[in-house]
């Protein structure tokens, strides 16, 4: 481990710190996958529309975007524990304000503040993450990255069920606080012996927007996340609208989605160690981009290549921000939370016009919006790839 990146860990165990990291990111799955699954139930009980849905996900999205990057600029001034636990307590609060509170003005004050919280801990696991000593951070990230897969798959087809039994919506809410509370607790009575190499490292920071490495970043996170965020989003909607499937059946193509990209993100990182970072990506996003669009044209018949897409998801998310961590070094904690802000703005427009486009040229052409997501991330992976290739023959990057 690099000495600026610990403060005096000795002998400490890691274990404690990935414990918190996988319970953070399932709880991160539950915020990101509750929103998609009761669209149907926010339309039905606040009577609102595809587009003002679409505006409820695109203000969710905008606070998740900005306090990624603020989440950032915190962890660098306070250290990773203090930040994670901004994050719980805005998230404690916005969970009671949603239980409590069931007006159309309250979900989404509720909803804003909670992905405030989400923003906190999604920067903490990323920047944190690939600092620790592990014998592969690869590994690690995509285990870590499973941890929301698995919970993905089980909640699409868990709270379907339960929905379809008469469950009501907020009472998924309630569990999440609960959850929220004992994981609080557990992370005050642990130790994260570790601080950003800003600590004791200085960095440039018109150096680092003028790397044009910095951009493709952001371009290739930011439309794979708005192509994720299109499928958690609005997936259930698309096959309830589209195909009129039950919401068994639509639950059941979801979780199988979430489950592929379990599975892929369980063995994925063996995968990368052994094929190298970008190759693996490029590979991954190039099928991701294939299956999602044969998913597409062959409609309700396409829905079971569509969630087989799910397997090349896996792994793209976790190796751009390992990458980047390792691209941009000294100003890593600054530059991930940049990354991720501006990524996740751009997945904010892209479900705002997935929202909108709902309504104006049908669900069936608007999912298309996924497919084309995929393209421009794997285009801009490829592009990094040069970009990275050419500067380390500079020797201007460390070897990834």
């Amino acid at each position: 481990m690099d000495k600026s990146e610990e403060l005096q860990t000795g002998q400490y165990s890691n274990v404690p710190i990935v414990i918190l990291l996988v319970l953070m990111y399932v709880i991160v799955a539950m915020s990101d996958n509750f929103k998609g699954i009761f669209v149907p139930f926010f339309k039905e009980d606040f009577g609102v529309n595809n587009t003002q849905i679409g505006y409820i996900l695109t203000v969710s999205l905008l606070a998740y975007a900005i306090f990624q990057y603020v989440g950032g600029i915190l962890i660098e001034k306070l250290g990773y524990k203090k930040v994670i636990s901004l994050g719980f307590i805005t998230g404690i609060v916005s969970l009671l304000l949603l239980i409590s509170f069931k007006t159309y003005a309250m979900l989404v004050i509720g909803l804003f503040g909670l992905n405030i919280g989400m923003a906190m801990f999604n920067v903490g696991v990323n920047t944190l993450g690939p600092i620790l000593t592990v014998t592969s951070t690869a590994v690690l990230m995509n285990f870590v990255n499973f941890s929301y897969g698995a919970s993905n798959t089980a909640i699409q087809k868990t709270v379907g069920s339960l929905l379809a039994k008469g469950i009501p919506w907020p009472q998924f809410y309630v569990f999440m606080l609960i959850c929220c509370v004992v994981l609080f607790l557990y992370l005050l009575l642990i130790k994260i012996p570790y601080m950003p190499k800003s600590k004791k490292i200085t960095y440039k920071k018109k150096d680092l927007f003028k790397n044009k490495i910095l951009y493709l970043y952001i371009i290739a996170l930011g439309f794979y996340l708005g192509s994720e965020y299109g499928i958690g989003n609005w997936f259930v909607n698309y096959m309830g609208e589209e195909f009129n499937l039950a919401a068994d059946k639509r639950a059941l193509y979801a979780a199988l989605f979430f489950g592929f990209e379990t599975v892929g993100r369980l063995f994925g990182g063996f995968i990368v160690d052994r094929l190298g970072t970008f190759r693996s990506m490029l590979i991954y996003s190039g099928f991701a981009f294939l299956l999602s669009t044969a998913g597409i044209v062959l409609g309700e018949a396409g829905l079971m290549i569509f969630a087989l897409a799910g397997l090349f998801y896996s792994i793209i998310y976790p190796t751009i921000i390992t990458t980047a961590h390792a691209v941009f070094k000294d100003a890593a904690s600054y530059a991930t939370g940049l990354i991720l802000m501006c990524g996740t703005l751009i997945a904010m427009i892209v479900n705002m016009v997935m929202g909108i486009a709902n309504d104006v040229i049908g669900v069936y052409y608007s999912y298309y919006s996924v497919a084309v997501c995929m393209a421009i991330t794997t285009l801009a992976i490829l592009l990094i790839k040069r970009s990275v290739e050419i500067a380390k023959g500079k020797q201007q990057l460390l070897q990834l």
